[in-house]
């Protein structure tokens, strides 16, 4: 509650908006420079990038065998590197958007109660923790290949799936309450301060 109560206090408009700016620049440039490194892979579906459904042991060969020693190389040595700080930039703006959104006594708010407000900022949590997972997963799989198992490759597409499925969810969450409070604020006007 401590940390809610803060972030009602401090946080303005330019934060959330930098926030957002930040990631999706991050995401870009990396997206970017994956796709100069690595023309012919598919880099937005699976097993590359957001697969909510996960993918086969065979799918996942199939592409580290595609994209040869020097895509492996990139993945390993660039692609990781630049992937260990876009989960936290999108921790980061997630959260923020869904404390701005649900924020008590604001126009352009969903005012939530404060367990609420917690299990919804929670999901950006576990996205962010699965996505570091799957990097760790990622970086052991391309550090052992061609010698990777079944499980291991099974374990990669699980990680793989739970990211993307509660990226999507945190996305969702902070679009839906953004939306909403548009709407709440339009309709009803200003507030008053929550007592």
């Amino acid at each position: 509650m401590f940390l809610l109560a803060s972030l009602d206090r401090g946080l303005k408009p330019l934060h959330v908006v930098l926030a957002n700016v930040v990631a999706l620049g991050w995401f870009i440039t990396v997206s970017v420079e994956a796709r100069l490194a690595l023309p012919s892979a598919a880099l937005v579906r699976c097993p590359m990038g957001f697969c909510a459904g996960g993918y086969s042991p065979e799918e996942l060969y199939s592409m580290l065998d595609e994209i040869g020693v020097e895509g492996r190389t990139f993945l390993y040595d660039t692609m990781l590197s630049s992937d260990l700080v876009l989960p936290a930039l999108f921790l980061i703006a997630l959260v923020l958007d869904i404390v701005w959104f649900s924020r008590t006594g604001a126009r352009f708010s969903v005012p939530l109660d404060p367990i609420a407000r917690l299990a919804l900022v929670a999901v950006p949590f576990l996205y962010c923790i699965a996505d570091y997972m799957e990097n760790v997963a990622l970086a052991e799989t391309l550090r052992l290949y061609p010698a990777i198992e079944d499980v291991m490759a099974e374990r990669l597409s699980t990680l793989t799936a739970a990211k993307s499925q509660l990226f999507a969810a945190a996305a969702g969450i902070a679009a839906a309450l953004a939306i909403a409070a548009c709407g709440l604020g339009v309709r009803s006007g200003p507030r008053p301060p929550a007592g």
